[in-house]
């Protein structure tokens, strides 16, 4: 499933039109609430997201985003969408996680390229790869977060670990 987080209508709408075309399942948000609701209840592979959810053009509202997101869902792709993109901000997007950057107006064939760029590449890695032991772990913790929204005494207990033991793991795999 491909989520969309845009706050224009229009836009999520175009956007949606075209991924149902090609055959795929969407959903969208037009808040930062809705999207982390989103990412936490339905677990999507992809995340369009944009950059700028309110009036302002800086891209900051959407690099903070796409940190929660990553923190949420580490697997999950996220495609950076904005109509006031630069190079040095897409470039900070790809530091903090972010798979590719899109400028709107936006070419449907190239978007459609990236998600199935995106899609073929966890399938073969998922097809490659066993999962070892840490990555097990670190999966286990990022889903017992998510289920708990995040409270860590909460996702300690469901994992039986003390809250100390889990704070160290998620400093070792870079999650805090």
């Amino acid at each position: 499933m491909i989520l969309i987080v845009d706050d224009d209508n229009a836009v999520r709408m175009a956007m949606g039109l075209m991924l149902k075309q090609a055959g795929m399942d969407w959903m969208a948000a037009s808040t930062e609430a809705e999207a982390l609701t989103a990412v936490r209840t339905h677990n999507p592979e992809i995340v369009i997201l944009d950059m700028n959810l309110t009036l302002g053009t800086t891209g900051r509202q959407g690099l903070e985003l796409l940190r929660k997101i990553k923190v949420l869902a580490p697997e999950c792709e996220v495609l950076l969408i904005s109509a006031w993109g630069t190079i040095p901000l897409a470039v900070e997007g790809m530091n903090h996680g972010a798979a590719d950057f899109i400028t709107k107006p936006w070419q449907n064939s190239d978007v459609l390229l990236k998600i199935k760029s995106l899609q073929n590449a966890k399938t073969l890695k998922r097809e490659q790869t066993a999962p070892t032991l840490t990555e097990l772990e670190r999966h286990a913790i990022t889903e017992a977060l998510r289920k708990c929204d995040g409270q860590l005494s909460a996702a300690a207990s469901m994992l039986g670990i003390t809250r100390q033991a889990l704070y160290r793991r998620l400093e070792k795999y870079g999650l805090k």
